[in-house]
């Protein structure tokens, strides 16, 4: 993984247009005005889950993360809902949390949830590398995910697990918008855990996630929208 420090020149992302909303009345949409894309980023785990524990603690870095590609994505001119901003879960059983996870992307064009993976102590040497997820919730999701995975493998040089879409994850099947869910490495692993604690590798992942958050956006890749406009 690169580990040095962004440049000044990487740091900025181009803005995004606002886009133009509206209703429909069956034939075309009417009463149009502009907003600021809205994007969801959801860290995950918190509060009484802590997710995986290795090297890092999974809720810890998924909060970092998510506070960084959030200030990325504000000088793009995308407002971000986090769902949590700092160390709570928003339910005490876990899948009523994911579900509430899930919802707050209404009305938003994406929804990005951040993870970190580990495997069991015997395979621990087979896991490590960046992957993103993906459900068959949108039409749309598998394309954000191979965006988000080329845009962080590009940006932070970690190993390439592909993306991959075998499994059902409730806070992704759940959702109304693209979505993805982004694995940034393995705690489990000697090298991906010592690069998960380096604030370098963490500002590129979050600058790779950011980044393929406004490709998605502005190669067409959102909820909501029609022909350029949000339903």
């Amino acid at each position: 993984a690169d580990l040095t420090p962004l440049a000044n020149t990487e740091k900025s992302i181009l803005p995004v247009a606002p886009l133009a909303k509206g209703r429909g009345n069956g034939i075309g949409t009417i009463g149009v005005s502009f907003v600021r894309p809205k994007v969801v980023l959801d860290p995950g785990h918190g509060g009484r889950d802590p997710g995986a524990i290795g090297m890092i603690v999974e809720k810890e870095v998924t909060m970092d993360v998510a506070l960084r590609v959030q200030n990325f994505l504000k000088d793009a001119g995308i407002d971000v809902i986090l769902t949590r901003d700092h160390d709570y879960e928003l339910h005490s059983n876990k899948s009523a949390d994911l579900n509430m996870r899930a919802a707050l992307a209404t009305d938003t064009q994406l929804f990005v949830s951040i993870h970190v993976n580990a495997v069991d102590a015997n395979t621990y040497l087979r896991g490590y590398g960046v992957e993103t997820w993906w459900n068959k919730n949108h039409p749309q999701s598998s394309q954000l995910a191979s965006i988000l995975q080329e845009s962080m493998v590009n940006m932070a040089g970690a190993y390439s697990r592909g993306v991959k879409n075998h499994q059902s994850l409730a806070v992704l099947r759940n959702n109304k918008v693209p979505a993805a869910l982004v694995e940034i490495g393995y705690t489990s692993h000697p090298v991906d855990g010592m690069n998960l604690k380096d604030a370098n590798y963490l500002d590129r992942i979050a600058l790779g996630i950011a980044r393929g958050i406004r490709e998605a956006l502005t190669s067409g890749v959102a909820g909501n929208v029609v022909a350029g406009k949000v339903k």
